[in-house]
């Protein structure tokens, strides 16, 4: 039982991977949501911290 959790983990790892490679970022809708929603985040992360460690 405690080698099926990394077994299935490596397993759905290369299943993304192999899927990313056959296609293109622009191909990817939750990959560029992703990514836009990460930039959100990390371009706005300074604002609010400025003001609540005040």
């Amino acid at each position: 039982m405690t080698d099926g959790g990394p077994a299935t983990g490596i397993a759905a790892n290369w299943y993304a991977v192999h899927a990313l490679r056959r296609s293109g970022f622009a191909e990817q809708p939750g990959l560029r949501r992703l990514a836009a929603f990460a930039l959100l985040v990390f371009g706005a992360a300074p604002y609010p911290r400025g003001r609540l460690s005040r």
